[in-house]
């Protein structure tokens, strides 16, 4: 039996081997890096429902049936400016996540309108710079949005 046949042999037959694993080892790589990009998206995707999730539960308790006679007067000509936390109130929703709200109402000088007219505001906010805000005149809402605080 000619031994230098299948030395020779053996070389090519594992040299396939080694490029049949390194293959199967690159496909598992990028196979594990998109699983894992999967998982922080998914992650991702959880807080931005959690975030909306809290708003959602604050329009139901605030927005949906304002309670007018718990709005607190202005004490400015208008309504305050948002950057004073001395004057926010905090709420909770069902996941113990917290919001921070100003309700105020304002009532319009006899010389701006020919009746005056009550205005309310609510905003509220988790971080004191960004506020979602709601407004009414008398108890029709008016308006919505994103409002910024200036320091």
């Amino acid at each position: 039996m000619d031994f230098s046949l299948l030395k020779a042999q053996r070389g090519w037959v594992s040299l396939p081997i080694i490029a049949l694993l390194f293959i199967v080892a690159s496909v598992s790589m990028h196979y594990q890096d998109r699983v894992l990009a999967s998982y922080q998206w998914r992650g991702q995707l959880n807080e931005i429902e959690m975030e909306q999730q809290i708003w959602q539960d604050f329009q139901q308790a605030w927005i949906v049936s304002p309670s007018f006679t718990t709005a607190k007067a202005s004490e400015c000509l208008g309504f305050c400016e948002l950057n004073d936390p001395n004057l926010e109130g905090s709420w909770f929703n069902k996941e113990g996540r917290l919001l921070h709200y100003r309700w105020e109402s304002y009532e319009s000088l006899p010389e701006e309108s020919e009746n005056s007219q009550v205005y309310y505001r609510l905003c509220a906010t988790q971080n004191q710079q960004q506020y979602r805000c709601w407004w009414w005149r008398e108890s029709q809402r008016i308006s919505s949005g994103w409002v910024s605080a200036s320091d």
